[in-house]
Formats: structure tokens, sequence, C-alpha cells
């Protein structure tokens, strides 16, 4: 005799009918935007919720900042973030100067991967939209304490070949089940980039082993070159004087890995540390996306817009921009209804 869906279904212990049967409805996928357009377009809108993500790439990238800059959209449309600081780098002026509303921020701080996984469940389980860990690279896995202790062991004691990679496997195991049991959470894994020497060339690799890139739906890479040519310069009030300094450089991204969206997609944007404006230039950023999609198209150093508008310059079309919100959010929509 065969046998219907809810025959089987009527044999099941009611725990486990209850568990198939909620799986059969599939919520929509969220997304939290981040500061730059042409990553959000690569990403179809940003960071998905109720999964993780993997950040990673080389020192002084700004990878911290522009998931401070994450969490400040994502603030604004009233989710709930943490911060769970491993570095103890987290400045709080830093991030209001990018617009975090630091008194709703959660921030705590985690040394070992037992206590990210700890900290990182309480969170979920309370609801936390998004959880930024800053970064992986710099949490101790058990190997380094005595047994049931706190304590550190002596150095000598501490080598155990994947040691780290196992506790991240197991760590990454647990969060993924935290995850969703009371509303989709966003992860954010912060990672540093470290050497991988094989036998015939050198590569680069995020911390955390395998597990860590397994386990995360998008990985992005972020690259900036400590050279002079990619960085920005502009003037600067010192003392009486304006003088030119570097103030930003160049962040290429590259989206290495998504579940969620078409991968190996690159671009760049431009990051400030210093002057009028910090973090991602978003407006920059926009009149680069809007030139890829053909939004904007540019003769030499002319860029032309869709109603006929010339303006010379790439900076000066970025100063349009920011003096006419009406032109800038025409041409955001236009992008956004180009992404849907």
């Amino acid at each position: 005799m065969t046998m219907t869906v809810e025959d089987v279904l009527a044999q099941l212990d009611p725990k486990l009918r209850k568990t198939v049967m909620s799986g059969n409805t599939v919520p929509e996928t969220e997304y939290a935007a981040t500061p730059s357009f042409g990553l959000n377009r690569a990403l179809n809108g940003g960071f998905p919720y109720g999964r993780q993500v993997l950040i990673w790439g080389s020192k002084s990238s700004a990878k911290s900042s522009m998931c401070l800059q994450t969490i400040a959209l994502a603030q604004q449309e009233g989710k709930i973030c943490a911060w769970i600081d491993a570095e103890m780098s987290y400045d709080r002026n830093w991030a209001e100067k990018l617009g975090v509303d630091t008194e709703k921020l959660i921030v705590s701080k985690a040394r070992t991967i037992n206590e990210m996984v700890d900290v990182g469940v309480k969170l979920m389980e309370a609801g936390v939209d998004v959880i930024v860990v800053d970064s992986i690279t710099s949490l101790l896995p058990a190997i380094y304490f005595e047994k049931d202790s706190d304590e550190l062991k002596q150095l000598e004691n501490t080598k155990q070949i994947g040691a780290e990679s196992r506790d991240f496997s197991n760590a990454c195991k647990m969060l993924n089940y935290a995850n969703n049991k009371v509303k989709p959470t966003l992860l954010i894994f912060i990672s540093q980039s470290r050497n991988n020497i094989n036998a015939m060339y050198t590569s680069q690799q995020p911390t955390g082993g395998q597990a860590v890139k397994f386990y995360s739906s998008t990985v992005v890479k972020l690259f900036s070159s400590e050279s002079d040519n990619q960085a920005l310069k502009g003037k600067i009030h010192v003392g009486d004087k304006l003088i030119e300094e570097k103030i930003g450089r160049k962040v290429r991204w590259d989206l290495q890995f998504s579940k969620t969206s078409p991968a190996f997609q690159s671009g760049e944007y431009d990051f400030y540390f210093r002057g009028n404006h910090l973090g991602v230039d978003s407006v920059a950023d926009l009149i680069d996306t809007a030139e890829l999609l053909g939004l904007i198209s540019r003769t030499g150093a002319w860029y032309q817009l869709d109603d006929g508008t010339k303006i010379q310059g790439r900076d000066g079309l970025i100063n349009k921009l920011k003096e006419d919100k009406t032109l800038y959010f025409t041409i955001l929509e236009k992008i956004q209804s180009l992404a849907k």
C-alpha cells in the first residue's frame, strides 16, 4: 500500500513532527545594508539575516569601520545590535563619528572562543538582530588554559596541532544551532589575513581554519594598499595653515563566496579616516555604481546624467550630489529599481 505524506507524519514523534512541518514554510530573507552601494548590489541588498558572514583581509583595510557603519544603518531601521570586542580595540568616539548610536549598542568582551560562543548564544536568545565579533583572530582556544580553569598554561604546553580550528568548528556549529531560535540574527565574523605557506607558493587565508569559511553564507575580502598612489589626499587645517595630507585610501572588496547572490564580484570604494567625511564615502560609491550600471555616462573627464547635464570630474560630481539631495535620491532610486 502506498503511504501518503500525512501517513508518514502521523507515525513520527510529536516533537519531530512539529519540526518537520514547521520546515515547510521558508521565510523570506532579509538583508542588512552595508555603506557601499556597489557591495549591496553584488549582495542582492546586503548581508543576509539568519546567517554567518565572514569579513577578512589585509590590515588597515577598515574591516571594523565598515561593520560599524553597517550597524549604524541597521540601527536606523530599529534593529538591536551588539559588538563582541575580542581585540579590546572598540573606540566609542570613533563609532559615534561613523554614525553608531553607542547608547543603544550592546558591547561585550570575550578573550576566548568559549566566551565568544557563550556571549553570542545569549545575545541570540535575547533577540539581538546583528552581532559583530571583532576579531576571531584574537580569541584563544581552550588548549591555552588549565583544565576547568581560567589560568593560562606555560607556552610550551600549548602546542597542539589543529586546536584552534577544532574549537572554531564546534563554535560555528553551536552558533548556527542557536541562531533562528527567536528571530534570525546576522552574525559577522571579522578575521585578519594570515599566510598559508605551501611547497610552491604562499597564499593568504583567514583565521579559524576551513570551518569558519564553510559555515559562512557570505565571504568578503577587503584589501587596501599602503602605496601612495592608492592614498586619498585632501586639505586639512594644522593650526592656521591649510596643508595637503593623506586623509583616506581606496579599499577593494572581493565577494569570494555567497549563498544568497552571485559570487566572484569585486569593486572598490573610498574610505576616509580624516577630514569632514569619515568612513565609506557613500556618495562617491553611488556614482561609481551608477556608472557601472549605465545610469551615468563618462567621456574623458566629463560625466553626463540622464537629463543631459554635464559635470566635469569625479570630484565635481561628488560635490554636486552632496549639495543636490534631490539628484542624489533620484540616482539612488534608479539603482534600487534595477536591483529588484
